[in-house]
């Protein structure tokens, strides 16, 4: 281990990046790495306050360098105030699926069952977990690699969430029914990789990602179908969705027999979440 001092640490990491963001957000990321590799807040560094380098942190900041996101380097990052362990297998959570958490809780009961459908790194069943124990909640993905990371953070975090690996498109030859099924699915298309930055583009996984332009709401398809199946009467079907496609996606639960669907707008103004109930009937 080696002792730096904060301050000079945070213009290290700065120094690095800055080729790859505007001076301003280079020296933000600067201070969260510093929040999550050593818990230090802007007062600790204001103070000059000391930090114990790993040995290896010269290959950290040559991934920073080279543009590589920095929860990817720290191996962690925060959702809904929790820490959450993530790699290249998982996508990174965003601020956006906070609110789709605090969709699921302003409607799901006590104890009621809940499935989250292409988990990633376990962060909506795991908070959801958290934050009202009495759910019964369950959470599956297609990857193996996202799985294990899901299954550490829930240890981590000590809360039971049942993971199992599956695909949404095999779905007939699963089991079971839910009060709420919830789901961030790939939603990006293949036209819009031209809109994103290259670290998202070149670190996190395209399998939870992208769908092709010509088939943008093949998700939400399927999970249409399945949620007629499998939701209980009454149940919610909760989705996070591509901010282009809202009226589309609208459309398309109306299509396969839902009769109520509420398009929501996240903190920035974007269409991006719905939620629909099954008939109860």
């Amino acid at each position: 281990m080696k002792l730096i001092a904060s301050p000079i640490l945070i213009q290290q990491i700065t120094d690095a990046i800055s080729t790859h963001y505007e001076p301003s957000e280079a020296r933000a990321i600067a201070f969260r790495c510093l929040d999550l590799g050593w818990n230090l807040s802007s007062m600790d560094i204001i103070l000059k306050k000391e930090v114990d380098l790993p040995e290896d942190w010269s290959s950290r900041l040559a991934r920073l360098a080279a543009g590589e996101p920095l929860q990817y380097v720290m191996g962690k990052t925060y959702f809904r105030d929790h820490l959450f362990s993530v790699n290249s297998e998982t996508l990174i959570p965003r601020p956006e699926t906070e609110e789709l958490v605090d969709l699921v809780l302003s409607h799901a009961t006590e104890n009621a069952s809940v499935l989250d459908v292409g988990t990633g790194s376990g962060c909506i069943p795991i908070s959801l977990k958290l934050e009202r124990p009495s759910l019964q909640v369950e959470a599956w993905d297609i990857s193996e690699g996202a799985l294990t990371m899901a299954r550490q953070n829930a240890n981590a975090l000590q809360v039971e969430v049942e993971f199992k690996q599956h695909d949404i498109f095999s779905w007939p030859t699963s089991a079971g029914s839910w009060d709420v099924i919830v789901s961030n699915p790939p939603y990006v298309t293949e036209e819009e990789k031209k809109e994103m930055a290259n670290h998202v583009l070149a670190h996190e996984p395209h399998l939870a990602l992208f769908v092709p332009n010509d088939d943008a709401l093949k998700y939400y398809v399927a999970l249409a179908d399945f949620a007629q199946e499998r939701l209980r009467a009454g149940g919610y079907l909760f989705l996070e969705i591509n901010q282009y496609f809202g009226t589309q996606t609208v459309e398309l639960l109306f299509s396969k027999g839902f009769q109520e669907v509420k398009l929501l707008q996240d903190f920035k103004g974007n269409d991006r979440m719905i939620v629909t109930q099954k008939s109860g009937l």
